[in-house]
């Protein structure tokens, strides 16, 4: 009498190596795809209504991306935080306006906003951009 066994068929392994190949073109894709650059936000209040009093305003003009500020028609450099918070503690309550020559960038008008900020400028105001 013959008994008809059945052959156990065997479990093929799956392979991890294609896997593993898959992870780190996403890892790598993700990587690739974000920034890492930290943003900061600058605050710039809007213009309220007159309160019935004058406000003194001091015009700064940056004149170059080296950060030379113009005040009264004094040349200064805005780098020396100093000297431009000196200028700040002389009229605190005033409002600063801020104008640009036409080849400064963003990215140091953007310093000097943050420079008159931390030398305790509360009233900053962004006005055209000055022709040459």
């Amino acid at each position: 009498m013959l008994l008809e066994l059945q052959t156990i068929s065997r479990r093929r392994a799956i392979s991890l190596t294609p896997l593993i190949d898959v992870v780190f073109i996403l890892l790598l894709f993700f990587m690739l795809s974000s920034s890492f650059v930290q943003t900061r936000q600058i605050n710039l209040p809007v213009a309220s209504a007159a309160t019935g009093e004058p406000e003194q305003i001091t015009q700064i003009e940056l004149q170059d991306n080296q950060g030379i500020i113009r005040i009264d028609g004094q040349r200064y450099p805005s780098q020396q935080t100093a000297q431009l918070q000196a200028l700040i503690n002389q009229a605190p309550a005033s409002a600063f306006v801020l104008s640009a020559k036409a080849d400064v960038s963003t990215q140091a008008l953007i310093e000097l906003l943050d420079r008159l900020h931390q030398a305790g400028a509360e009233k900053v105001s962004l006005s055209g951009v000055l022709m040459p």
